[in-house]
């Protein structure tokens, strides 16, 4: 009798492993036929990119943008949709005209683009040009140059190195940098496949993470105008020719408005600190007409949910996310209108799959990541606790896992595990099925700089994609040349349905993923 009850509880649970595993790869399937054979992925991207971009963070374009991304997803028949506020003085930025030009020793179109939360210039202006290299000391800028800025343009910081462009623009991770950080037994070295030069000690403490993006540079920019001085010329060294504008992070009202401040070529740059420093006194003519206002309807994160269909698991939810919010100079295709599109396909494929998850599948698409995280942070203060209290609250163990996507438009090779070794075998089997799109490769490794750091510091799994760099890091990353002319259509679609495949799995397991200790 005990043999027999061995053999039928055997088999019953190999029936029962093989329904689960039946029922697992029906749901992939329907998953793959959704995603690639049906995908929308590049429909959304188009109109993010080309019709509600761009989004900075407080402005009118931002709320009308998010105002589609809500109506979008409802006739999709995803189950809830709504808004939450996470600024009330964001100030909004917009520019409605600009242009700078050298009229002394002669003529040059300056290729430009104003800095975000810059004043108005008040009509066209006309200043010699001085060259103020080393501009962190203020002190010793106010010695050297109290009395002496009235009327003029600021040209500041080093000349950068010239570049032949011997290193190619556009890369995919090689098989060796990706071996390399597989290899890898702890969290923190020099991360191989990094977009950023970040400090990876960083992570988990949010402060310093925030004071390392954030550099604000009120009393600077309130001794030049306190001055008169006219406006400011900078630049970061994005060979061929690409303007980058990112750095200002004057957005709340409380803030010192810098005067008019533009971002110029690098070549631009070099021509004008060489004229200068053979005292060829280079003139400067320019105007910029922008508007800064405060509506704090326009910050919000855009949040919606597949319900979850089982009693006892619907309470739990599996998060995904991106930034909505972009830089100012362009469409914003690859940072990140790229995250955004993809992880609203994710919740469209599952929709359209008429797949049942039992969890809770939840899509985050958050405001002011750009200005460090504004919207994932006051969405987890309000829904888990605050930053510096060691008290939580009970939603955060409702949390599975948080998945991340804000690396530009390249494709998905694996996954950062964030230090979580214990996911690992979990994230091996999920992505097994897909190895032949070379996306299963998982690296010990943290990254940074993005909104899965918060749900790192509240101890909730939180991972970023791997990505193929492309041309992100060299052209289009807060570039003037954001646009969706850097979106592969192929990389777009394998993100979105893999995406898709890997939260509907987490969604089905009979346990939350385990979280680091």
């Amino acid at each position: 009798m005990k043999i027999l009850f061995k053999i039928l509880f055997i088999t019953l649970l190999f029936v029962g492993l093989s329904a689960t595993s039946q029922s697992t790869s029906q749901g992939l399937s329907k998953i793959n036929t959704e995603g690639f054979q049906k995908s929308q992925v590049m429909s959304l991207i188009s109109d993010l990119s080309d019709v509600y971009a761009p989004r900075l963070t407080g402005t009118n374009q931002y709320y009308t943008a998010a105002e589609w991304a809500k109506l979008t997803m409802e006739n999709w028949g995803i189950d809830k949709v709504y808004f939450e506020n996470y600024c009330d003085d964001c100030m909004g930025w917009e520019v409605k005209s600009f242009n700078v030009e050298m009229i002394e020793p002669a003529y040059m179109k300056i290729q430009a683009y104003p800095y975000a939360w810059t004043e108005s210039s008040n009509g066209t202006q006309i200043g010699d040009l001085i060259w103020i290299q080393n501009w962190s000391d203020l002190e010793q800028i106010k010695k050297q140059w109290r009395g002496k800025l009235q009327g003029k343009t600021i040209l500041i910081g080093a000349a950068p190195e010239k570049n032949m462009l011997f290193d190619p623009l556009s890369t995919r991770f090689t098989e060796d940098q990706i071996e390399e950080a597989e290899k890898s037994i702890v969290p923190t070295p020099n991360n191989p496949l990094s977009h950023n030069a970040g400090d990876l000690d960083l992570i988990g403490n949010l402060d310093l993470i925030f004071e390392s993006m954030v550099k604000k540079d009120d009393t600077f920019f309130a001794f030049l105008k306190t001055e008169g001085a006219l406006s400011i010329l900078g630049t970061t060294p994005f060979f061929p020719g690409v303007i980058h504008p990112s750095g200002t992070y004057n957005y709340k009202e409380s803030d010192e408005k810098p005067i008019p401040y533009f971002a110029i070529s690098p070549e631009n740059f070099g021509k004008l600190s060489r004229l200068t420093q053979r005292n060829k006194n280079p003139k400067i003519k320019f105007h910029l007409d922008s508007e800064l206002y405060l509506n704090p309807k326009n910050n919000v994160n855009i949040i919606a949910e597949i319900t979850g269909s089982d009693p006892k698991l619907k309470d739990e939810v599996v998060m995904i996310g991106a930034h909505f919010d972009t830089w100012h100079p362009a469409s914003g295709a690859t940072d990140n209108g790229a995250g955004s599109a993809v992880m609203m396909e994710v919740m469209r494929i599952i929709k359209a799959s008429g797949l049942k998850p039992k969890r809770t599948i939840r899509i985050a698409l958050w405001g002011g990541e750009e200005q460090a995280f504004l919207g994932s942070l006051a969405y987890a203060e309000k829904h888990y606790g605050k930053v510096k209290e060691t008290t939580r609250k009970k939603e955060v163990e409702n949390i599975s896992a948080y998945i991340n996507m804000d690396n530009g438009a390249g494709q998905m090779r694996g996954i950062y595990l964030q230090g979580n070794e214990a996911v690992r075998p979990i994230f091996e089997n999920m992505l097994e099925p897909y190895a032949y799109l070379d996306v299963n490769n998982l690296t010990i490794q943290n990254t940074d700089f993005t909104d899965h750091d918060v749900f790192d510091y509240y101890k909730i799994p939180g991972f970023q994609i791997i990505q193929d760099p492309l041309n992100y890091s060299t052209v289009t990353h807060h570039t003037n040349l954001d646009h969706l002319e850097y979106v592969p259509e192929r990389d777009m679609m394998i993100n979105a349905t893999v995406i898709a495949a890997l939260v509907y799995q987490i969604a089905q397991r009979d346990s939350r993923l385990p979280r680091e200790d």
